[in-house]
């Protein structure tokens, strides 16, 4: 087994081991049940995105291209460029999913206020 095989495992070891770390603690607090929570009047909140937990993701495969490389060559590019891709289309796809939700806000009627 060579030293790049054993960086890959021991990249992947750490971020099973952060995730489970993350999952183990957010599971075990034990938290009152409560009412649903609404915005105030007038406020208009965005529903839940997944991208901006991916972008992270991507980084690290681009970080790890760039550090688990062949000598006599720049990046893995095996690993560089899928983390590249992921990464643009993350950004474009966060980008487009406030587009719409700018144009859905714009084009109805959300003025729950008295006087608007």
């Amino acid at each position: 087994m060579n030293d790049t095989v054993i960086g890959y495992l021991v990249l992947g070891a750490g971020m099973l081991f952060v995730l489970g770390l993350v999952l183990g603690v957010t599971m075990r607090v034990a938290r009152p049940p409560q009412a649903p929570v609404t915005p105030p009047a007038g406020v208009h909140l965005p529903p839940g995105s997944f991208l901006p937990a991916v972008m992270p993701l991507a980084g690290i495969l681009i970080f790890a291209g760039l550090v688990f490389k062949p000598e006599d060559q720049l990046a893995n590019f095996f690993v560089l460029v899928p983390g590249l891709l992921l990464f643009v289309a993350s950004i474009v796809g966060w980008v487009r999913a406030a587009n719409r939700e700018w144009t859905d806000t714009e084009h109805t009627s959300h003025h729950d206020t008295p006087g608007h």
